[in-house]
């Protein structure tokens, strides 16, 4: 290669190496902008786009969900996400795949820490679902339904009437604590007395099948949660006082 030639592809190197230097300069503080979360698509539309398997497609969600919003060196606070498109997608993993539990453990665990209670609201409809389909272990997402509607969305009512729903489930295994969940939102209401007929009945009907730190645990409930002092004091219940 002679000087000349040389000299060109020189000059032509310095030149890109400039327009890189100077694009770097204007550039480097400029990020892709977050488009949040993305619309839901019809179920039949992700499964052809997962090649019409719905597993790869519920997989993909799932990741999809996990990865949202961090990303590029990025994190975006849970306040800033459209929840109610999330919950498009959950129930959209739910119908691909119903007996999966990974979405629901995204649902109930991270997108349920929000301190929004209309956000948060999104997630309990969706946990309501999932917590009664058929499976050993289902019930538990209608219990965290309960839980954050008690006590992030703030909202009683709602919380008695998925304590309702949980209680009345026929899922053999279930703990006893299950069917005290109402007791323990009515309780949280001032209905006391309603609290206290739901233990009671439990421990006239159910006594026999419980475990002993179960009844006890309904003994102490009643006692020094329903009843005031003077009136575990009379109550036959807490033996003048002694269950307390």
């Amino acid at each position: 290669m002679d000087a000349r030639v040389r000299s060109v592809v020189y000059g032509v190197f310095a030149i890109i190496l400039a327009v890189n230097i100077v694009f770097w300069f204007f550039a480097r503080e400029q990020r892709v902008g977050w488009a949040n979360v993305p619309p839901v698509p019809k179920a039949s539309r992700a499964s052809a786009m997962a090649l019409g398997d719905p597993q790869l497609a519920y997989r993909a969600v799932g990741i999809m969900l996990q990865n949202l919003g961090d990303s590029g060196g990025r994190t975006t606070p849970l306040s800033a996400y459209d929840y109610g498109r999330l919950k498009g997608w959950f129930f959209l993993s739910d119908g691909l795949d119903p007996a999966s539990d990974f979405v629901p453990l995204l649902a109930a665990r991270y997108f349920g820490s929000s301190s929004d209670p209309a956000q948060v609201k999104e997630v309990v409809d969706y946990l309501e679902q999932v917590g009664q389909h058929p499976g050993p272990e289902k019930w538990r997402w209608l219990s965290h339904a309960v839980f954050l509607a008690r006590h992030k969305e703030q909202n009683l009512a709602r919380a008695f009437e998925l304590a309702q729903i949980l209680a009345g489930l026929d899922t053999p295994g279930m703990p006893g604590w299950t069917r005290m969940m109402p007791a323990f939102v009515l309780s949280e209401l001032g209905e006391k007395d309603m609290a206290y007929r739901i233990m009671m009945n439990l421990l006239l009907e159910s006594s026999e099948r419980l475990h002993p730190n179960e009844v006890n645990h309904i003994i102490g409930y009643i006692c020094e949660e329903i009843l005031s002092p003077d009136e575990a004091l009379s109550d036959p219940l807490c033996a003048g006082g002694q269950g307390r």
